[in-house]
C-alpha cells in the first residue's frame, strides 16, 4: 500500500476551482482501497496570501509530509514545497495565468509565478496538466519533456444537473435580486474574463432584440476589475439590467444555471473552465470563447464567439436565447457533453499516475 500525502490548503476560506478540485478529490479517493490517505491543511484556517502560501507549503508541508514518510505529495495547486528530499511530489498545473499575464499581479505575486512557480513546479516527478491546452503551456513556457505530463479532465459536483423549476428556487433568486429572464456569466470579475466586452455586447443585444425583459447577471467575487466594469454598464447606461452577484453559495449555484436562458464565458485564457461544464451539466445553452481550453470542454455542445468581437458576442447571445433550433440542439448536446466527465475516472486516473511515479503500476 503506498502512502500518499495530499496538500489541502485550497479547500480553506472561500472556495473556488482549485478548492472544488482539492475537495472532489478526496471524496472520490475515500472508495479506493489501495491507498493510505494522509490530507495537510494550515491550522489557520483561511485563505493564504502568497507570502503564507510558500511559507506554509516549503515549511509546515514539507515538514508534515517528511514526518509521515509519505510516498508520493500531491500538491493539487501549482507549486508546492521546492524540494522535499526522497519524497515523489506529483503538481496538478491547472493553468499558467500568471505567467501569460504578469500585468494583472502585484509585485510579490509576478515573483510567485515568474520564478518561484517554474522552479517549483520543474521540481516535480511529474505533471498533471487539466488540459491539452495547459499541456502545451507547461512544454512552450516551462520546457518541461512531454514524457512527465499527462492530461488528466476535471468534473463537476453531482448537484450540478438538470432539475425542475419551483416556487423555492424563486426564492433564491430573489435573493440575489433577479426579478426577470436573465443570461447568467459565472466567475470572479476580473479583466481576463473578459467581463467589459461582454457588457458591452449585451448593451447591442437590448439594442438588437427590442427587448428590456432580460438581464444580464454576472455571479462571481467582485475582484480587481469590478468598479471598471459597473462603470462600463453605468456609461451604456444599462446599469440597471446588469446584476453583480458576488460570491455565490454552493448550494444556490444549480439554482442559477437551471434558471437561466443561457450561459455565456467570454473569458481569454482558461485552463479547464469549470463554469462552462457546470452549465453544461445542468442542460442550459452555452455561449463560450473559441480559444485555449473552453473548445476542448465544450466540443460541439456550445456556441463560440470571439472574445475580442463584441458583435459576435451579442449574435451568440441573440441565438443562445431566440433561436428555438439552437437552443434544443444546445440542451441535448449539453447533456450528452457533460456526461462524459466523472470525479471517479480524475481519481482514479490520478491514483493511476502516483503509482506509475512509485513504479508500481
Amino acid at each position: 500500500m503506498i502512502r500518499i500525502g495530499i496538500d489541502i490548503q485550497s479547500v480553506s476560506g472561500q472556495v473556488t476551482g482549485i478548492g472544488y478540485y482539492t475537495q472532489n478529490l478526496i471524496k472520490e479517493y475515500s472508495s479506493i482501497p489501495d491507498a493510505d490517505l494522509c490530507y495537510y491543511k494550515s491550522a489557520k484556517g483561511d485563505e493564504p496570501n502568497t507570502i503564507d502560501r510558500m511559507l506554509w507549503e516549503n515549511i509546515h508541508l514539507r515538514s508534515m509530509a517528511k514526518r509521515d514518510k509519505v510516498d508520493v505529495l500531491h500538491v493539487p495547486g501549482f507549486a508546492g514545497p521546492k524540494s522535499i528530499g526522497s519524497i515523489k511530489k506529483v503538481t496538478t498545473v491547472h493553468d499558467l495565468i500568471g505567467m501569460i499575464y504578469p500585468q494583472n499581479l502585484g509585485l510579490v505575486s509576478r515573483f510567485y509565478w515568474q520564478r518561484w512557480l517554474p522552479a517549483c513546479v520543474k521540481n516535480s516527478e511529474y505533471i498533471i496538466a487539466d488540459s491539452e491546452n495547459t499541456k502545451k503551456d507547461i512544454m512552450r513556457l516551462l520546457r518541461i519533456p512531454e514524457k512527465t505530463i499527462s492530461v488528466v479532465y476535471l468534473a463537476v459536483d453531482s448537484r450540478f444537473k438538470k432539475i425542475e423549476k419551483n416556487n423555492a428556487q424563486k426564492e433564491v433568486l430573489k435573493k440575489y435580486k433577479i426579478d426577470k429572464k436573465y443570461i447568467l456569466n459565472v466567475g470572479t470579475v476580473e479583466p481576463r474574463k473578459n467581463i467589459v466586452n461582454l457588457i458591452e455586447a449585451f448593451k447591442l443585444f437590448i439594442e438588437a432584440s427590442g427587448s428590456a425583459d432580460i438581464i444580464l447577471v454576472i455571479a462571481g467575487k467582485k475582484g480587481w476589475d469590478y468598479q471598471r466594469c459597473f462603470s462600463k454598464a453605468k456609461d451604456l447606461d444599462i446599469a440597471g439590467s446588469v446584476i453583480f452577484c458576488d460570491y455565490v453559495s454552493d448550494e444556490d449555484m444549480p439554482i442559477l444555471y437551471n434558471n437561466a436562458e443561457s450561459f455565456v464565458y467570454p473569458s481569454l485564457y482558461e485552463g479547464f473552465g469549470l463554469p462552462v461544464l457546470e452549465a453544461l451539466s445542468c442542460g442550459i445553452p452555452v455561449v463560450c470563447s473559441n480559444v485555449s481550453s473552453l473548445p476542448e470542454v465544450a466540443r460541439n455542445a456550445a456556441l463560440y464567439i470571439d472574445p475580442g468581437s463584441i458583435e459576435s458576442i451579442k449574435e451568440k447571445l441573440l441565438e443562445s436565447v431566440y433561436s428555438k433550433e439552437a437552443i434544443k440542439d444546445l440542451s441535448a448536446q449539453a447533456l450528452l457533453q457533460a456526461e462524459k466527465f466523472s470525479w471517479k475516472i480524475t481519481a482514479e486516473q490520478n491514483m493511476g499516475i502516483y503509482k506509475k511515479v512509485l513504479n508500481e503500476a
